[in-house]
């Protein structure tokens, strides 16, 4: 079979397949522009939301900026501030904090000390229980707290006893410091004792060994502690504070602020300065050249008073008439003690002084300016010849304003050696620091200055004590009783702290 030629397709052209009418779809017309009212409307949108991301923005930015900024102020630019100079240390407010920190401190250890004193009186015990929140709350806002002059002041007293000492090769023992400290806390902080042993367990003395030495205060020891068990009492004063410490807080619910390396940075400030303190006072005033007082600072005696009575407005020669008038009877009396005459029963019969006779003439005791235990003030004339007597001797009739009087001393006080050296040593220290304060340049910043004032305080008037003579009346026989806590060199009443200058802003 033949086979049927193909047509051969046209070059170039395309075929294309035409649709019919009602499959064909229509082409989509073309979007008209908007107008220019709606893209103005438009643009103002995006314009306004650019201005609120912008002004967000710098919102943001602005609000940490100052967050960053009050950041930098609290933790860095004020703790780094300068309060005060000596030499070349600066104290800066962030070590400021901490010595204030450090007498808050040492104001809760006082209360325990002085709790641990007068445990046995009630009445002086209720004002220190229970003042560890108080002081606890002071310490949360240390920060907030203006500069106090008394810290900065215990700072820089205590910079000039460090810088003025380096010179003079004193230096400070730590062993020598845990020594003190264990010595004067470990009566009231330590624990007690063991217990003696059973008595058929207890090995028989050795009568031929001496006899150990007695102490006032069991818990002190006659020589040093060897430096572990020092170290390891030291620990136990520590713990045992802040038990106590931490005791008070929760009793009210408090958790504390403070730590245990904050009470042994504090006892460890206390008693380095304490240890400072009496070498410096050694070296300034050496025991072996000490010249020592002999002369009594104060006086005790008795008086016969024969009054003489001035008429007011009298004249110079009817005040001598008046004095003359009334010395036979002034030497009568005398002749009598001088033949051995009771002293007090001739002031019960001629003595014109009511405060003296009914304390059979006593005057009290009173110091070289005439100022009594009472508080009365005795006249030069008196004074003098008072201190020129020895005990027991009578005097010669002595004129004063208010007439003759004859004196009989009964006591004459004689500061110990000790007092006398520890007084020294204290007026030593203070003339000391002085000096070196001045020498190193000791200095606030910025430099205080005194408020002005728009007009001079008026003087103050010289007041010239008035004499009595004599007691006014009886001095009482019961005198309360005070708590006292002694000079922090005196070395009296182990384990009672100096008094503290007032830390609290």
């Amino acid at each position: 079979m033949a086979e049927t030629p193909k047509k051969p397709q046209a070059q170039g052209k395309p075929v294309t397949r035409q649709q019919p009418p009602d499959q064909q779809t229509a082409q989509p017309s073309p979007e008209r522009p908007p107008s220019r009212r709606v893209a103005a409307h438009k643009l103002r949108e995006q314009r306004q939301q650019r201005m609120v991301i912008l002004v967000t923005s710098i919102a943001l930015g602005l609000a940490l900026v100052a967050v960053l900024g009050g950041l930098l102020y609290d933790r860095l630019w004020l703790p780094s501030r300068p309060v005060a100079r000596v030499g070349e240390v600066t104290l800066s407010r962030s070590d400021y904090w901490q010595e204030l920190r450090l007498g808050y401190t040492q104001q809760i250890i006082q209360n325990f000390q002085l709790l641990a004193l007068f445990a046995g009186n009630p009445q002086f015990t209720q004002q220190f229980e229970g003042q560890s929140p108080q002081i606890d709350q002071q310490i949360a806002a240390i920060s907030n707290a203006p500069v106090d002059d008394t810290v900065v002041a215990g700072w820089q007293d205590r910079q000039v006893k460090l810088q003025g000492s380096a010179p003079l090769g004193i230096v400070v023992d730590p062993d020598e410091v845990k020594q003190t400290m264990v010595q004067e806390l470990g009566f009231a902080f330590l624990p007690p004792p063991s217990s003696p042993l059973d008595p058929a367990e207890e090995e028989p003395a050795d009568e031929s060994a001496p006899a150990p030495e007695l102490t006032d205060d069991p818990a002190l020891s006659p020589t040093p502690l060897p430096p572990a068990v020092a170290t390891e009492q030291q620990d136990q004063i520590v713990a045992e504070l802040f038990r106590r410490y931490e005791l008070e807080l929760s009793a009210v619910g408090r958790s504390p602020e403070l730590s245990p390396a904050d009470f042994r940075a504090a006892l460890d400030q206390q008693y380095t300065e304490r240890v400072l303190n009496q070498q410096l006072q050694a070296y300034l005033v050496p025991e072996a050249t000490f010249a020592f007082q002999e002369e009594p600072d104060r006086v005790e005696a008795r008086q016969i008073l024969i009054g003489v009575t001035v008429p007011e407005g009298a004249s110079p020669t009817e005040v001598e008439a008046a004095f003359a008038e009334k010395r036979p009877e002034v030497e009568a009396v005398l002749a009598e003690l001088q033949a051995g005459a009771d002293f007090a029963s001739l002031v019960a019969a001629y003595s014109t002084d009511p405060g003296s006779r009914e304390r059979e003439g006593s005057l009290g005791r009173f110091d070289r300016n005439g100022l009594a235990d009472t508080g009365v003030t005795y006249p030069p004339e008196l004074v003098a010849q008072a201190f020129a007597l020895a005990v027991g001797a009578i005097s010669d009739p002595i004129r004063t304003e208010f007439g003759w009087h004859i004196l009989e001393v009964t006591f004459l006080e004689i500061p110990d050696p000790e007092t006398q050296l520890r007084e020294a040593r204290t007026a030593a220290l203070d003339v000391w620091v002085g000096e070196q304060r001045e020498a190193l340049g000791s200095t606030r910043v910025p430099p205080q200055t005194p408020t002005p004032t728009t007009e001079p305080a008026p003087p103050v008037p010289t007041v010239v004590p008035a004499f009595q003579p004599g007691p006014p009346t009886a001095l009482p026989t019961e005198v309360p009783l005070e708590p006292e806590v002694p000079d922090e060199d005196a070395g009296e009443a182990p384990g009672v702290l100096p008094t503290l200058t007032p830390v609290v802003p």
